[in-house]
């Protein structure tokens, strides 16, 4: 099975306005979804798997773009990688 990149995404309201609290990104080798899931834990978590480290860069790209507040950092690949996006070590 081939490695494939987890989006964990979650959320925080305010004002009963969601923002994005945290976003981390995991490899693993589950297989893709076409539509983000929620936790069982909370409606307030989702996450995504997709086929590259680009399709996810690039949701992740998304996500920050609809939500405008978003305090949270930029997410670093399995606690190791310190350069997912180069632009935002700059």
């Amino acid at each position: 099975m081939s490695l494939h990149y987890q989006v964990n995404t979650e959320y925080v309201l305010t004002h009963g306005k969601p923002s994005i609290k945290c976003i981390s990104i995991n490899s693993t080798k589950s297989a893709c979804t076409t539509m983000p899931i929620h936790s069982d834990f909370s409606y307030l978590q989702t996450y995504r798997i997709l086929h590259t480290l680009q399709e996810a860069k690039n949701y992740i790209a998304y996500l920050q773009g609809i939500y405008k507040m978003n305090p949270a950092p930029l997410p670093v690949l399995d606690s190791g990688q310190k350069e997912l996006f180069k632009e935002g070590t700059k």
